[in-house]
């Protein structure tokens, strides 16, 4: 599976849009991770890298594959982040460390059950408040919630993340008085920190979520039941906690089975935790009923991403651009991956332009856009408009220069390359694509001594990324180019 997707990458930007999008008012009638372009060029590395490169001759320890497995777990590879830890694991099964890094990764990637049996390991060699809460967690993400409220009634009960979860479960069982009580409360003890102690802001935002909502509620006291508890659903799916949104969701819907946001906020809180089928299901729900929600058709889209159905996926998200989805970046941004992923380039340029040309983009969006067009397309000439228009919305960093030298280099211009990379390094000396342009550069010079040196040097400063893969990849081709030549000076 693609990785960024399987991340659920797409879901974590567009959380923003969905929850300023939902309508809460019930209807009156029966009628709402990345991928890098070196990556898909450079998915192989060759037998010749550990030969080439004395520094990655070295056998791994344990403490080399945590290191590993946090950089996939940084990048969202989550995947990838735990055959790491596995493999840490295996030199030290005891260790406190990777069986932590295990569980909280398995957690991040909707596997409850693996995350609790390595919460449970670790606890037996190490007691934390933390941990304990972790396991009432993944109880509450398996949709167990006597267990989980079996679980945190024997925690500590003065602990506000156990008073916290103690006030969910009691919007789930309808006693509001009482969760409007411990929220206060918790409340009251987040804002008591003391000189010494640090905040915990992020819990504090949560609550002032919930009691916000309630507030709300008051307010509006002859509101529905239903519009009140889709309002708490709402919050709930706001601070992350989606699977307590389900069964709230599911009683709204039983008041109102027509309550188009119900479903879109159900369709949502599946997506969010891994049940991509009941997460199409309710979604299709929420189109009969509004066939033209731009917002419902987006999350269609998204689903349907997130398990490889890319054609589906990008059918949707077209549709949901052309119902005026807003806003408009976001949307194209997902239409250019997936067609990246898909290999059609064309339209995949066409999208990250239509990006580049309505706002200031992030240079990554430059990135993949010049990565096409040179690697892809053989429009070099587009690789440097684009970088160009990099370099004038920002002329302060490095890699802007390096991707317009990059493309000049393409284009046979090879002075004003060097000028804009020497510029780049400028700015950051270690910056590793402008080693990579220049071992590019030389290559295209047949200067192959200097070719390699800038390579192997973008290789070191790379790290292990793609641009180190891809630089180990020039300089075997190289190498091996030499040791077949009948004649090397």
């Amino acid at each position: 599976m693609n990785k960024i997707l399987k991340t659920l990458w797409f879901v974590i930007i567009a959380g923003a849009i969905f929850l300023g999008y939902i309508y809460m008012k019930p209807p009156s009638s029966t009628t709402d991770t990345d991928i890098t372009p070196e990556d898909a060029v450079t998915s192989e590395k060759t037998d010749l890298q550990k030969e080439s490169f004395d520094e990655a001759a070295e056998e791994k320890n344990p403490s080399d594959y945590i290191a590993e497995g946090d950089n996939y777990h940084n990048q969202g590879y989550l995947d990838e982040a735990i055959k790491a830890y596995h493999l840490a694991l295996v030199e030290n099964p005891d260790s406190i460390q990777t069986l932590y890094k295990l569980g909280i990764t398995y957690f991040a990637n909707n596997q409850n059950l693996e995350a609790r049996q390595y919460f449970n390991k670790l606890k037996e060699n190490y007691e934390s408040s933390q941990i304990d809460i972790l396991i009432g967690r993944t109880y509450i993400n398996k949709q167990e919630m006597p267990q989980a409220i079996s679980h945190f009634n024997q925690l500590d009960p003065n602990n506000p993340e156990v008073k916290y979860y103690k006030a969910i479960f009691q919007i789930l069982q309808k006693n509001n008085e009482g969760a409007q009580k411990e929220l206060t409360s918790l409340l009251e003890i987040l804002n008591s920190t003391g000189p010494n102690e640090v905040p915990n802001e992020e819990l504090e935002k949560k609550v002032k979520t919930l009691l916000d909502t309630y507030n709300a509620i008051s307010i509006n006291k002859d509101s529905k039941e239903q519009h009140k508890e889709a309002l708490l659903s709402k919050a709930l799916i706001e601070i992350n906690e989606f699977q307590a949104a389900i069964p709230l969701l599911f009683d709204v819907i039983k008041l109102q089975n027509n309550y188009r946001d119900a479903w879109v906020m159900l369709g949502y809180s599946y997506l969010n935790t891994g049940q991509y089928e009941d997460a199409i299901n309710a979604l299709f729900q929420a189109k009969v009923l509004d066939p033209g929600k731009a917002e419902t058709l987006f999350f269609i889209g998204i689903t349907y991403a997130v398990q490889e159905m890319y054609d589906e996926a990008i059918t949707y998200l077209e549709d949901a651009r052309d119902s005026g989805f807003e806003p408009i970046s976001l949307v194209e941004q997902k239409l250019a991956d997936l067609n990246l992923i898909k290999q059609n380039y064309d339209q995949a340029l066409v999208s990250y332009e239509n990006i580049i040309n309505a706002e200031e983009a992030d240079l990554n969006l430059y990135t993949k856009a010049i990565w096409i067009s040179i690697e892809k397309l053989d429009k070099p000439h587009k690789a440097i408009q684009l970088g160009e228009k990099a370099v004038a919305q920002h002329p302060e960093e490095a890699i802007s220069y390096s991707l317009r030298g990059w493309g000049f280099i393409s284009n046979g211009d090879y002075e004003k390359g060097k000028n804009d990379l020497v510029a780049a390094l400028e700015l950051d000396p270690k910056l590793e694509h402008a080693y990579l342009s220049l071992g590019l550069l030389y290559e295209k010079q047949e200067l192959s001594t200097l070719a390699k040196e800038y390579y192997k040097k973008a290789y070191m400063l790379g790290n292990g990324n793609s641009i180190a893969n891809l630089a180990a990849i020039r300089f075997n081709n190289i190498l091996k180019a030499d040791i077949t030549s009948p004649y090397s000076p």
